[in-house]
């Protein structure tokens, strides 16, 4: 099963010098977490089983170095725990993977919820080819590491060695087709003949030349820098229009304005309303007023009008008559007026 190492890059320099210092720190000092270890992850009987424990802890224990994701990922932490896992397969007789598939079970079970979110879609077992180019890229970053560090004073032999094994690996590997491992060498390259002791000091005489880059990696990194500055291009493109857009804002800020101030409230809603209802409700009966007449009921208004109607009549008949005898009699009986009057009002 080859891994997924598409997205995946080798350590630089620094990457690699923190990243050996932390785990050579944890190596020995699991023990405190071995009765934590999921026991239903590898039988018991199986073989070496103790080793692979072990192996399990000390990638959590080196993952809990990393204060967060982004943390890891600056350090480049998981293609190195990765790198040792596989190198640690070299202990064990093949098939490696079935092995192999037990860390990756330990990081992905759920006690490990910390872990999981560092690295658990990128502990992968590593193919052969992958391999071998980071083991030669890092022995020769190790050989550097010791020069540097000056630990047993200025040995130019190391530094030396290291420029042996760059100078194999470029030999080795004169048709590249990784852009990523063709950048590890370009920078290490820079890394090393940058040292003053390697190009001006006392190991000057005393190393043999890094060869240069062969011309496939020349061109696998001029076509991947002409990506990038594709890429920023079109990042600085975006960038002009969102400017733009946002210097178009304050006309649109006035029409939102002005469409405000024409639209309608919820308090001016809320006032209208009632008069709304009210004015639709006095409309709506005076219609139906209007059509009454049409109905049962109008029709038996207009009998009782009728009726009504043929009473006044009667009764304003009647008046005339007695206001025709009583005329005489007006100014002397007051009383008998006031009857008439309060009788025809009737």
């Amino acid at each position: 099963m080859e891994s997924s190492w598409k997205d995946e890059k080798y350590d630089s320099f620094n990457e690699y010098s923190n990243n050996i210092d932390i785990y050579k720190d944890i190596q020995s000092k699991v023990t405190d977490l071995y009765e934590s270890f999921p026991k239903e992850i590898i039988p018991e009987n199986t073989y070496n089983r103790h080793y692979i424990v072990t192996n399990c802890l000390r990638l959590k224990k080196y993952l809990m170095k990393f204060d967060h994701e982004e943390h890891c990922q600056s350090q480049n932490c998981c293609a190195y725990i990765n790198y040792m896992l596989n190198k640690t397969l070299l202990s064990h007789s093949k098939p490696h993977e079935p092995i192999f598939n037990f860390y990756i079970s330990y990081i992905n079970h759920h006690s490990n919820d910390m872990i999981i979110k560092l690295c658990g879609s990128k502990i992968n077992y590593m193919a052969k080819d992958k391999y071998e180019k980071t083991e030669k890229l890092y022995d020769a970053y190790e050989l550097y590491k010791l020069f540097a560090s000056k630990e047993y004073g200025i040995l130019c032999s190391h530094a030396n060695l290291c420029a042996k094994a760059y100078n194999r690996i470029i030999t080795e590997y004169s048709e590249l087709d990784d852009t990523k491992f063709c950048k590890a060498l370009k920078d290490f390259k820079h890394v090393f003949e940058s040292n003053e002791l390697i190009s001006t000091g006392e190991c000057r005489t005393e190393i043999e030349n890094l060869l240069s880059h062969p011309d496939t990696c020349d061109k696998l990194l001029q076509k991947s820098e002409q990506g990038i500055t594709s890429m920023q291009q079109q990042t600085q493109q975006l960038d002009a229009q969102v400017e733009s857009r946002g210097q178009s804002d304050p006309q649109r800020d006035q029409t939102l304005d002005v469409s405000e101030e024409n639209s309608t409230s919820p308090e001016s809603i809320g006032a209208t309303l009632p008069i709304t209802l009210f004015s639709s409700g006095i409309g709506t009966l005076l219609i139906l007023l209007s059509f009454y007449k049409f109905t049962p009921f109008g029709h038996w208004l207009r009998l009782q009008k009728q009726g009504l109607t043929g009473i006044s009549e009667k009764l304003d008949g009647v008046d005339y008559e007695m206001q025709q005898h009583t005329s005489g009699y007006e100014e002397k009986d007051s009383e008998y007026n006031r009857y008439n009057i309060s009788y025809s009002s009737l």
